[in-house]
């Protein structure tokens, strides 16, 4: 007696899109697309904006009343932003060059001499204030949190700080936020603090 042949296996089961039974359709693909990409051009808005210089936020003001920039025009916006901010990078970069070129041979004396500060605005309140001077290997550090805790005191946000030692060189590289009128006070509070008069 012969035995009937099995029936054929059920085609397999497809939920519904977004299930994690199956492949989501192409609908639901595309929207996952959109919605990421929203997202991250929502995100590159938000730290363009929150970068960009006093002539760029007034002109962001002024467009308000206008129709909303195009993509392309809000991905040329941030590439311009990340040339300009590469650019001050590259200028403050190479002025410690030469600042360490410069007083390489004369530091090797190891002759006191006052700090010198220099101030760069960087936009949007950011100033860059770079401190050269001797560097005494025993109270560098207890120096450089000192020339940090003026410019707080002088009612600068400090953002980032560090230092570095070349020869008998000490550079102070400090950023901070600091209205333009502000900037001298912090400038005459933290010669002060590194001559040791506060």
């Amino acid at each position: 007696m012969e035995m009937p042949p099995p029936p054929p296996p059920p085609p397999p089961f497809r939920g519904p899109a977004g299930s994690g039974g199956g492949k989501p359709d192409r609908k639901t693909v595309e929207r996952n697309r959109r919605n990421q990409m929203n997202t991250l051009y929502s995100r590159l808005d938000t730290l363009v904006r929150s970068g960009s210089s006093p002539s760029s936020a007034a002109a962001q003001v002024v467009r308000r009343g206008a129709p909303a920039m195009t993509r392309p025009e809000r991905l040329e916006e941030a590439a311009a932003y990340i040339r300009q901010t590469t650019e001050r990078v590259e200028r403050l970069k190479e002025r410690k060059r030469e600042l360490t070129a410069a007083r390489a041979s004369s530091s090797s004396s190891g002759a006191a001499a006052a700090p010198e500060v220099e101030v760069q605005h960087l936009g949007s309140g950011l100033h860059a204030i770079l401190v050269t001077g001797s560097a005494a290997p025993a109270s560098d550090e207890a120096s450089f949190h000192r020339a940090v805790r003026a410019v707080e005191e002088a009612g600068g946000e400090v953002q980032n700080a560090h230092f570095s030692v070349v020869g008998a060189r000490a550079i102070y590289t400090i950023h901070t936020l600091v209205v333009e009128v502000g900037i001298e006070r912090v400038v005459q509070r933290l010669k002060a603090a590194l001559r040791g008069d506060v």
